[in-house]
């Protein structure tokens, strides 16, 4: 198999929509940044996976390994060949392992894709996830990071609400915070929020919405530089609705016009041919 080797800086993470917003429920950080690193280094027009590989001290940033670091991604790969990730579409699931190999070899991360996994990582053209492998490789926690990924497999939309027990499933929350909003807000939502804005450009809020009388879902609201340029889209969107619509009446009322056939039941297209042929 062949290998590929990490280029830096710069690097791009892509991956499809559904993988990003798939269950999982990572140990520690370490597992969701080789993920992240192994699939910043697969390339647009790939074929197949490649057997990756990237100096382990890049996990936390460091230039060596130091003996606690070093227990701690080799837990991260032993508990990441166990895990999986839940794709769900209404009642259809289908669970996936992430990793067919990883390990360490002479101070390099070695690993490779699973190859299930190939419609969500190879030729993507629509329906995508992409962000900064810098901004997520710096987030301090696995909340931060489940829920950057999540939003940003949004990134085209000026908001999007989100069931709560759906982000419980995203960010694989523990029983204990299903159970207790207020723990779930404190220890996900509002420290997520704080990390994603201090270490990254995405820019967001979120807003508890009530079904009855307990959350059910949670709003998130991107950067006003976003909603404005949505609202300007459809602005354009509509004037141009607006615009076919008038040369659908044009047509009409000449037609009606040059037949004398007038039809004063449709008052839109009366007013239309008096303000146009009169």
């Amino acid at each position: 198999m062949a290998e590929r080797q990490l280029t830096l800086p710069g690097e791009i993470v892509k991956k499809s929509n559904a993988l990003a917003r798939a269950k999982w429920s990572p140990k520690s950080v370490w597992e969701p940044r080789m993920v992240a690193l192994v699939a910043s280094m697969v390339r647009q027009d790939d074929e197949d996976f490649q057997e990756y590989r990237f100096p382990a001290a890049k996990l936390c940033e460091e230039e060596s390994l130091s003996g606690k670091r070093y227990r701690d991604i080799k837990t991260a790969v032993e508990n990441v060949m166990k895990a999986y990730v839940m794709l769900e579409e209404g009642k259809n699931y289908m669970a996936y392992s992430i990793f067919s190999k990883c390990g360490y070899e002479n101070g390099h991360m070695v690993a490779a894709f699973h190859p299930d996994l190939k419609p969500h990582f190879l030729g993507l053209q629509k329906q995508f996830t992409k962000y900064s492998l810098m901004e997520f490789l710096v987030l301090p926690s696995t909340y931060s990071q489940r829920i950057y990924e999540v939003l940003k497999s949004w990134n085209d939309k000026p908001e999007v609400t989100i069931a709560l027990a759906d982000l419980h499933e995203m960010v694989g929350a523990p029983p204990s915070m299903r159970k207790k909003y207020p723990d779930f807000r404190r220890k996900v939502l509002e420290k997520a929020h704080k990390d994603i804005n201090k270490h990254t450009a995405l820019s967001y809020e979120w807003h508890p919405i009530k079904q009855g009388r307990k959350i059910g879902a949670i709003r998130f609201v991107f950067s006003i530089p976003r909603k404005a340029e949505t609202k300007k889209t459809n602005e354009v969107k509509a004037e141009k609705d607006r615009s076919a619509k008038d040369n659908r009446l044009f047509i009409k009322a000449g037609r009606c016009f040059k037949a004398g056939n007038c039809q004063p039941e449709d008052s839109n297209l009366c007013r239309f041919c008096k303000e146009t042929f009169h």
